[in-house]
């Protein structure tokens, strides 16, 4: 099994070139520069206006060496790559278990558990955490899939809106429905089919365009952001004979949501830390 030696070291912003050249310099196989735990600026939307936030002063810099490089003894980190550098030594097993420590069997409702692989029980809806948004792990993840636990009726049509893994319209073809999940990202598709696959489940997934999806759906869920969702309000007014299952949305901007939505009414308003979940009926 192979090792790795990784070193790390926090620098001020504008020295961080001199550094990655450096490190690139002595072999490294892979660089990566980051903002100290804490320091990142805020995600911007592309529909936030105004000046930028203001760039931390600091950057972490980490770079990862093959097993075996001479010159990296710690007696010699100080003089090869600068003051308050330190290295660590890490294996491929490391590797692939620190990566599977970020997803976990969730219970979301009786009778509904979203697991990896790895963690699956019989039973379980077994979703493999890849390239698509939708493991259950995020709060607004797991607050549509419970209103899909809530409000799944066999026989009836749901559909997804921005399916991203398929987790929520699978649920929902798990409970007897007829599902759907749209997206306009060929790879959260092809999760989604490759997930239907694995659960054995038979549920619909394309790239269809929401003005061009007809007919009416017992259950709606579009797990998006709020500014999007305000773009897509009126097809999913038309779209929505039952319930309506929103999130993804931040909660200093579910009255946005809310307003669009009008006159649909608002049978659920939960808020979750950043994040709010709305259901709204017909």
């Amino acid at each position: 099994m192979a090792r790795w030696a990784e070193v790390s070291r926090v620098v001020d912003a504008d020295a961080a070139p001199e550094l990655i050249d450096r490190l690139a310099g002595m072999g490294a196989v892979g660089i990566q520069e980051d903002y100290l735990p804490g320091e990142a600026p805020p995600f911007r939307q592309p529909w936030d206006t105004g000046p930028p936030p203001e760039e931390p002063a600091r950057r972490v810099i980490k770079a990862w060496f093959e097993e075996a490089p001479g010159i990296l003894l710690e007696a010699e980190l100080d003089a090869l790559v600068g003051p308050g550098a330190t290295l660590s030594w890490q294996s491929d097993g490391d590797w692939a278990e620190s990566w599977k420590a970020g997803f976990s069997r969730i219970e979301v409702a009786p009778g509904l558990a979203v697991s990896p692989p790895w963690e699956a029980e019989p039973g379980d809806l077994v979703i493999e955490p890849g390239m698509a948004f939708g493991t259950g792990e995020h709060p607004t993840t797991r607050a549509c899939l419970a209103g899909v636990a809530r409000w799944a009726q066999a026989g009836g049509r749901c559909l997804d809106v921005g399916c991203g893994s398929g987790v929520l319209a699978l649920a929902a073809a798990r409970a007897g429905m007829d599902a759907w999940g749209i997206d306009i990202d060929p790879d959260a598709v092809a999760a989604s089919l490759e997930n239907a696959v694995r659960n054995g489940l038979a549920a619909r997934f394309d790239a269809t365009p929401l003005d061009e999806v007809g007919g009416r759906f017992d259950l709606v869920v579009a797990n998006v952001y709020a500014e999007v969702l305000v773009q897509m309000a009126p097809a999913l007014r038309r779209l929505t004979g039952g319930r309506l299952l929103l999130a993804g949305i931040l909660a200093d901007r579910a009255e946005l949501v809310v307003s669009a939505m009008a006159p649909m009414q608002v049978a659920v308003y939960e808020v979750e830390g950043d994040w709010a979940y709305l259901e709204l009926t017909a």
